[in-house]
């Protein structure tokens, strides 16, 4: 009976997953509907999630989850009913987490599937712990499985259509996939691949990205080559399979190409604004030119710069403000809250010495047995007192530590800006800069204002890499 009001308010929860949203979860339902008849509805809470794998998704990325582990943690919830193991969890170390929890707070689980090698939930830690293993593996194995089985049998594929359980070339992109897997297999530049991306950009209307993994997919020459060399007589290739590996074997040439691009993505560094009409520039590359830079031309004439120009400027007004970084006026301000500091305490020091020698005559005038005077209230107040001085005493002494380490820093700090300007600008541009506008001939750089900073240029002409 105790039992029965302890729990009456609390949620008796049916968990159902599903990996995909084309999979049913009617068999769930129909598995755990005996139970729910035991509870009146109010008591009900169900939990859905679908087209949610357990695989590939954590508990962060999991709101149903998520929910129901908040509903534990607040001691709401009595019991969870779930199909099996897997459909709360396959990884091994959120299983083992959420084991915890539910005992922590005495929280029942228990599975409604019948059969097939299911094992009931139990209150022992260790068996648990192994049973989350087994599913973790078998986890493993599905998302394994399902992989290659999707590298094989592909819901669908560029340039292909199924027919009876076969893969055949899809007409209308025919010749042109033909055409360029023809063009690919000639090219021998990061520039040729450039030129050849580009022009089936436009035919195919597929970005570099997909190009790239269509020309290194083998199963446009109809084999699958995860585990070895196997053919899929059930796919019509566009390519042979030594034509494939004549084309992989030239991988040096994407590898320089990604490279290159990866290289002058990583330009886009800052918040570039048009001077003209304050929009945000857009960013180019040219991976042939190994170039990159910022344009717009909204309702007036095109304004750009390169990356290369921008980078120069940006490094180059670092410097300036770190070379007008006014460090003495650092200091003397440091100095000057010392002695704010040290002349506050030293007031309270005073004070409290007065209190003292007040207490002591009181406790003199006071005392009738002097061999009992330790345990007279005034003299237990004096040694409060004089705790109070020691850590004012303290206090000062860390102070003046941190002035005199504050003096070693500020000169460490002008030598670590400038190492930061050369080996992390990004970092320093952060701190340093809030906006940068880009005009037709000109650069205005928005520097961040702070007290330190005196006789700051704010003109200078760019020329050759370098201010004049």
């Amino acid at each position: 009976m105790r039992q029965t009001i302890a729990n009456k308010n609390k949620y008796k929860v049916f968990f159902r997953r599903v990996s995909t949203t084309n999979q049913d979860i009617q068999l769930q339902e129909s598995a755990d509907a005996i139970y729910r008849k035991n509870y009146i509805p109010s008591e009900i809470l169900i939990m859905n999630e679908k087209g949610v794998s357990a695989n590939k998704l954590d508990i962060n990325n999991r709101p149903q989850m998520n929910k129901l582990i908040q509903l534990i943690v607040s001691d709401q919830i009595e019991i969870i009913y779930a199909f099996d193991r897997t459909r709360l969890f396959r990884d091994f170390y959120e299983s083992n987490l959420f084991v915890s929890l539910c005992k922590k707070h005495n929280v029942k689980v228990f599975y409604t599937s019948a059969g097939n090698g299911n094992h009931q939930s139990t209150n022992s830690t260790l068996l648990e712990g192994v049973m989350n293993i087994v599913s973790d593996v078998e986890g493993k194995n599905i998302a394994r499985r399902t992989e290659e089985a999707r590298k094989r049998y592909p819901p669908k594929k560029f340039g292909y259509f199924k027919e009876n359980k076969k893969f055949k070339k899809e007409p209308e992109n025919k010749d042109l996939l033909l055409e360029f897997f023809k063009k690919i297999r000639q090219i021998s530049t990061h520039k040729d691949l450039e030129i050849t991306l580009m022009e089936f950009r436009r035919k195919l209307n597929k970005d570099r990205k997909v190009l790239l993994k269509i020309a290194m997919d083998p199963f446009y020459a109809g084999y699958d080559l995860t585990t070895g060399k196997n053919k899929l007589l059930h796919v019509e290739p566009y390519l042979t399979y030594e034509e494939f590996q004549q084309f992989r074997d030239n991988s040096t040439v994407i590898s320089t190409y990604l490279d290159i691009e990866e290289s002058l993505k990583n330009q886009d560094n800052y918040e570039v604004s048009c001077g003209v009409c304050k929009r945000s520039m857009k960013f180019h590359l040219n991976v042939p030119e190994v170039k990159a830079w910022y344009s717009c031309s909204h309702k007036h004439s095109k304004v750009l710069i390169s990356t290369e120009d921008l980078i120069l400027i940006v490094k180059k007004s670092l410097e300036k403000t770190i070379e007008s970084l006014n460090t003495e006026t650092l200091l003397k301000d440091s100095r000057h809250y010392f002695q704010l500091i040290r002349k506050n305490i030293d007031g309270e020091f005073k004070s409290l010495e007065a209190q003292k020698h007040n207490l002591m005559e009181k406790t003199i005038l006071e005392i009738d047995d002097i061999s009992k005077w330790r345990d007279n209230p005034g003299y237990i107040e004096l040694i409060k007192l004089e705790e109070i001085q020691k850590n004012l005493l303290s206090q000062l002494e860390i102070k003046k530590q941190l002035l005199l380490e504050n003096e070693s820093l500020v000169d460490l700090l002008k030598k670590y800006l400038h190492k930061c300007r050369q080996s992390n600008s990004f970092f320093l541009t952060s701190m340093l800069i809030k906006k940068v506008f880009v005009y037709p001939n000109e650069v205005n750089i928005e520097v961040s204002k702070f007290d330190y900073l005196h006789d700051l240029q704010t003109q200078y002409i760019f020329n050759g890499g370098d201010f004049i």
